[in-house]
């Protein structure tokens, strides 16, 4: 981009005197005196020259219009004619040089000054210089002038006059020399020839011929070949020289030198760039390298119409353009020299070429930003490499775009300077002082994640990387390492941790002393373009560049922590940070507004860049993902914090059946969770408070059992719904199953099977049976009015019964008392009795 398109340029001054005719009816205002006003010009060469031998002195430079002429012998006259407005006394300036002779002929000198043929007045001329006869100045001396055409002659008498002076040229009337306003000078450049005599007056030639003033303000080359340079040298290594020029024929040519390293003809050094037959081409060292035909063509102007040159220095490239477009770029080498001389050719004596407008800048315009880019500040202004910025973001998106990668980083600690709206090379080059090349990489989203991650590595400043745009992630930085950064994103898309992404970084930050993930990166290809090139490329352009003032990461965190899930009606509590820049003049937002899924929260205040969110979740929205977003109008910052709306859940749960036997009962549960349709998840049954199993909802629905149960009793059945990312858990009323003693089956035999009256003494087994256990306890047996007891030996006993007297049948009648698991039960048995 050129310097005229980011800062305008300063209209041409006025043209007071464009000619002797214009001059010659130029009206001056009513309440002047007619002296007041210039009204004509005159060059001496072209007045009528007689006496001679008078000689034109143009191996002298710094002349006006063609040349001077030398007045040394009596006779000697140039007698100009001028016309005048109205009669009356004028004040004529003699612009003249008086330079060296000897000893004693360096001084003040004179001269004859004639009006109208007669009205001789001697005019003192002091010296101009005792170096050169280069340096001009103008004498005054008034006359008296009828209106319409007078004669005003330069005569030597050098019976009364010491003469050996040399004489330009007369202007008639003005309060001061010189007809010429100067042009403006852009802020900030420094004019080498604004027009005017004083600052032409810093040229000297070299050679022959020179430049001579015209009476439309430009400079002209005539009179031979040659080099008229500008006696103070100006920058050469940054730097950006502007100036018009104008062929007059389709012969002319010319040349600009720059960063010549002495004013000689040839020039020394430098380079010289082409006007005429091969415009736009670059000679350095003899080298030509040629202008691109087809943008010269598209640029160049007609001959007789001006055109602008615009030709930039860096320590790396030189530009030139013609009329706003590139016309020519050359790669420098080497180390250029900090200054050199600025210098015009003329190029032969029929070569007439123009020039105006000559202004050096000590720098050279690389682009404008739409707004400032600077480092963070903290509070007293101190550098804060430790918190985002939009310089540091800056860069590394010149960076991207320079490696065309999809994400580039840049450490802030390498940053030192800012940049302001209009941005120079040497602002830039300040405040990328690293020359540092680029590297690229191939980095998978989770070694993205890991480097995010180490910008808060233990034992390190903390540090947040500058990034180009599209990547955006939260982070908590009191959170545990390694679980500080979350929702990063890329173009609104979530990073793929298996993915592979492209990374550019300077080469110090992929080495991975700082960043150590950034040395794990593969497919590394070690660039030649440094951060400072990428930067100065990404502001090439017509239009501003846009600065990014949106926060690429901020930090969140949750009071009293993170919750799983949220419910309509509950607190929604969390704290932002780092949501503005800090850098003098960086855009920040006052409030960010606050949503939650569809619903609007509200706006909250932002202070130094932290906001206090408080809200009450609202009813209606749908359970499962949502995003809290936060939003900040004016710097377009953008905070995506996910979080789960859920649904309430009910649970219940009956027992089948009511109850069952101890060690060897189970009873069905049947569950049922009721959260919008057919809820998913899983259910824990519990009994007695202690949990049993863990069961799978189909359906909403899910069945299992419980027991046996070791011990005699009571048990309350609950079962709890453990629920999922979407729906509250809940826990169901208790049921009631009751375990009961087992019902024994009891048994008894009677041996011997034969039992003789009086004789034989019978015996009762006993057998008591139950599932699952061994019933334990006592048993009787009352036979015939008595009573006979025994305890059960694994579940088994045998009584032995008195000798029964008489014959016939008795019923023994077997009861057994029970346990604490089994419960009572009774059998009988028959005794058959026979006699002797």
């Amino acid at each position: 981009m050129t310097v005229k398109q980011w800062v305008a340029r300063a209209a041409a001054a006025a043209v007071l005197a464009p000619g002797l005719a214009l001059l010659a009816v130029a009206p001056a205002p009513s309440s002047a005196a007619p002296g007041d006003v210039p009204v004509a010009w005159a060059e001496v060469e072209d007045g009528a020259l007689s006496g001679g031998p008078a000689q034109n002195s143009g191996d002298h430079g710094n002349f006006s219009g063609t040349g001077s002429y030398t007045f040394r012998e009596t006779g000697m006259t140039s007698t100009m004619t001028v016309t005048v407005p109205e009669a009356g006394s004028y004040p004529v300036w003699i612009r003249y040089a008086a330079g060296p002779l000897s000893t004693e002929e360096n001084k003040t000198r004179s001269m004859g000054l004639l009006t109208n043929g007669g009205n001789r007045q001697v005019v003192q001329y002091d010296m101009t210089s005792f170096a050169d006869w280069e340096t001009w100045r103008f004498a005054r001396a008034d006359v008296t002038l009828n209106a319409g055409a007078n004669t005003i002659a330069v005569n030597c008498d050098r019976g009364t006059d010491f003469c050996r002076l040399n004489f330009d040229a007369i202007q008639v009337g003005g309060t001061a020399p010189d007809t010429c306003l100067p042009t403006p000078t852009t802020p900030g450049w420094t004019s080498l020839f604004d027009g005017t005599f004083a600052t032409f007056d810093g040229w000297r030639k070299s050679g022959g011929g020179g430049f001579g003033r015209q009476t439309d303000c430009s400079i002209r080359s005539t009179r031979g070949s040659g080099v008229t340079w500008f006696t103070t040298q100006q920058a050469n290594d940054v730097a950006t020289v502007r100036l018009d020029w104008r062929r007059n024929d389709l012969n002319d040519d010319s040349s600009v030198y720059l960063g010549s390293t002495a004013r000689t003809t040839p020039a020394s050094g430098g380079h010289q760039v082409m006007i005429g037959d091969g415009t736009g081409n670059i000679v350095t060292n003899g080298a030509t390298k040629a202008a691109t035909a087809v943008a010269v063509s598209g640029a160049l102007r007609p001959i007789g119409q001006w055109n602008t040159f615009e030709i930039e220095l860096t320590p790396k490239r030189m530009r030139v353009l013609l009329n706003d477009v590139v016309v020519n770029t050359l790669d420098r080498t080497g180390t250029p020299t900090a200054t050199g001389f600025v210098g015009l050719e003329h190029r032969g004596g029929f070569d007439t070429v123009d020039f105006r407008d000559i202004q050096a800048l000590p720098d050279v315009a690389v682009g404008r930003l739409d707004a400032a880019a600077g480092r963070s500040r903290l509070a007293g202004g101190t550098v804060d490499p430790t918190a985002e910025s939009t310089l540091a973001n800056l860069v590394a998106e010149a960076q991207r775009d320079a490696t065309d990668t999809d994400l580039s980083f840049v450490d802030p600690g390498t940053l030192a300077g800012d940049l302001g709206t209009d941005v120079g090379y040497r602002a830039a080059a300040a405040a990328l002082p690293s020359s540092d090349v680029l590297t690229t990489m191939r980095l998978t989203g989770q070694q993205v994640t890991a480097a995010l991650e180490q910008q808060w590595r233990a034992g390190r400043t903390a540090v947040v990387l500058g990034s180009s745009s599209g990547l955006t992630y939260t982070y908590d930085p009191a959170a545990a390492e390694g679980s500080r950064v979350s929702g990063v994103r890329i173009d609104g898309v979530a990073l793929a941790p298996a993915a592979t992404y492209t990374a550019a970084v300077p080469a110090t930050l992929a080495a991975g002393d700082r960043i150590p993930a950034f040395a794990t990166g593969t497919q590394r290809v070690t660039t030649t373009t440094t951060g400072l090139a990428a930067v100065l490329a990404h502001l090439d352009s017509p239009e501003p560049t846009a600065v990014d003032t949106a926060q690429h990461a901020v930090g969140v965190t949750f009071p009293g922590g993170r919750r799983a899930s949220y419910l309509a009606g509950e607190a929604l509590a969390l704290d932002l940070s780092g949501l503005s820049f800090s850098a003098p003049g960086d855009v920040v937002d006052e409030t960010v507004a606050i949503e939650l899924g569809s619903a609007s929260l509200g706006t909250v205040a932002v202070t130094d860049g932290a906001a206090t969110v408080r809200a009450t979740v609202p009813a209606g929205l749908p359970a499962g993902p949502a995003v809290v977003g936060v939003t900040g109008a004016t710097t377009g910052t953008v905070v995506e914090v996910p979080v789960t709306i859920a649904a309430t859940s009910s649970t219940t749960v009956t027992v089948s059946p009511a109850s069952v036997a101890v060690r060897s009962g189970k009873a069905t549960v049947s569950l049922r969770v009721a959260a919008g349709s057919n809820p998913t998840g899983q259910v824990r049954v519990l009994v007695n408070g202690v949990a049993q199993r863990t069961v799978t909802l189909a359906g909403g629905r899910a069945t299992t059992t419980v027991g046996p149960f070791p011990t005699v009793g009571a048990r309350t059945v609950t079962a709890r719904y453990l629920g999922t990312g979407t729906i509250r858990p809940s826990t169901s009323a208790a049921a009631r199953v009751v375990v009961a003693k087992a019902r024994p089956t009891v048994s008894a035999t009677v041996a011997p099977t034969k039992v003789i009256a009086g004789r034989t003494r019978p015996k009762v087994t006993v057998q008591v049976r139950a599932t699952a256990l061994t019933p334990s306890g006592r048993v009787t047996v009352k036979v015939a009015g008595r009573s006979y007891a025994g305890t059960l030996r694994g579940g088994k006993v045998t009584i032995a019964l008195a000798k029964i007297k008489k014959a016939g049948t008795l019923k023994a009648v077997v009861t057994y008392g029970g346990d604490p698991f089994t419960a009572a039960g009774s059998t009988s048995a028959r005794i058959r009795v026979k006699k002797k």
